[in-house]
């Protein structure tokens, strides 16, 4: 009976009479419960029997049923090793977790202070640039002052030179447009003033008389000179060109009124030659009221130099009592007029003293001879115009800008 028709008749009697098995038992230790292959002490290798008849070395029999004197139970050292083992495992995996912890606080402590390192270079970093910025910054605040304060040194250099530019300027304009109404004066009205005798014919020369108190700015020998040159070349221009006619009766203020004679048709005549001297004609205008004859003292043509002529003439003050402004200005053009020919043969030594003595800074002796002439005349003559304030260039540099006068800005 083969072993299918035995597996056959067991499942039709139903399994009943199975025999029952037992326990595995460990090959190895002897132990039930668990194979050999399972077995945790596998080192340990006792009764190891192998069946007489099988040729196979990995073969092995089948253990008996009763072998109660091969059984073999582990000692009791063995399991204190185990639970030492075990102990030790504990122990290691806690050292092991006490390392890791402490490592992983060291490199916590280490990252801070690379942190905290870190944090403090980019502090210094940051400091150096602040720093860096803020000298960089009064560098070129400083350089912007430094060239603001050139620009208004310069600008209070141009004003000053400027000023003194316009008062000499101004001074010049004075001096000639005083010289042009004095010329103008003298032609128009000291002729007909300083008339001595009636001429009924017009043919009488007439002598310009030189007036003691009249300035000029001509005083050397070179002077001279020009001033014949300048009347040589105005007589020139003089000429006449018609004769008054003949009166027998002269007009006086409180005579009756005077019977002309009937009017006549000029004769035709060349232009005589201009007599070339150093007089001048009298005007051709007719008069239309009687004037009261002025006796002048004749005086000779120019002939001896003008400069012992203006060295006697003595500095005058101003006329006293009430003066028109034409005249206060005409006054006062001649009382610096003197001044200036007082001061022009001074040296340099005196003029200094005089700058001293007047509180006037010193710049050269032609400025310092005009700011003299200018600051006498006003405090001779307080009343006349505006003052000049004459600003010096070291005062006009230290001052700058913010104390300049408000005049000066515009």
């Amino acid at each position: 009976m083969s072993s299918l028709d035995r597996r056959d008749d067991n499942r039709e009697s139903g399994g009943s009479d199975r025999r029952p098995y037992r326990t595995p038992t460990c090959y190895n230790c002897q132990e039930p419960g668990h194979y050999a292959n399972q077995c945790p002490n596998r080192d340990r290798k006792h009764h190891v029997s192998r069946p007489a008849t099988s040729s196979n070395s990995r073969r092995t029999r089948s253990p008996r049923r009763y072998e109660s004197g091969r059984y073999y139970s582990p000692p009791r050292k063995d399991v204190e090793l185990r639970e030492k083992l075990v102990a030790l495992s504990q122990g290691f995996a806690t050292m092991k977790e006490h390392i890791d912890a402490e490592r992983a606080k060291k490199e916590e402590k280490a990252r801070r202070k690379m942190e905290k390192v870190r944090e403090k270079e980019e502090d210094r970093r940051r400091l150096e640039e602040e720093e860096a910025r803020r000298q960089e910054e009064e560098a070129r605040q400083d350089a912007k002052k430094r060239k603001k304060q050139e620009k208004a040194k310069k600008e209070a250099i141009l004003r000053a030179e400027m000023k003194k530019d316009v008062t000499l300027h101004a001074a010049m304009m004075m001096n000639e447009i005083k010289d042009d109404w004095i010329n103008s004066w003298k032609t128009s009205v000291m002729l007909t003033l300083l008339a001595g005798t009636k001429d009924v014919k017009g043919k009488k020369k007439v002598e310009c008389a030189l007036n003691e108190g009249m300035s000029t700015d001509h005083g050397d020998e070179g002077s001279e000179t020009s001033v014949t040159q300048e009347l040589n070349e105005k007589t020139r221009q003089l000429c006449i060109n018609e004769k008054r006619k003949r009166e027998d009766n002269v007009g006086f203020e409180d005579s009756p009124p005077m019977q002309l004679p009937p009017k006549r048709t000029p004769r035709k005549c060349d232009i005589r030659p201009v007599e070339l001297n150093e007089r001048m004609a009298r005007s051709k205008a007719k008069k239309k009221f009687a004037r009261t004859p002025v006796q002048v003292k004749r005086r000779t043509p120019i002939k001896t130099p003008l400069a012992k002529v203006v060295k006697s003439a003595k500095k005058k003050s101003p006329p006293s009592g009430r003066l028109t402004p034409a005249s206060r200005a005409l006054t006062r053009l001649r009382y610096r007029d003197a001044v200036l020919r007082e001061l022009k043969d001074c040296s340099a030594d005196e003029l200094q003293r005089i700058c001293r003595e007047e509180g006037l800074h010193y710049e050269g002796k032609v400025d310092a001879i005009l700011d003299i002439a200018e600051y006498r005349s006003r405090q001779q003559f307080p009343e006349i115009g505006k003052e000049i304030e004459v600003i010096p260039i070291s005062e006009s540099v230290e001052t700058g800008p913010e104390n300049t006068p408000a005049d000066d800005k515009e």
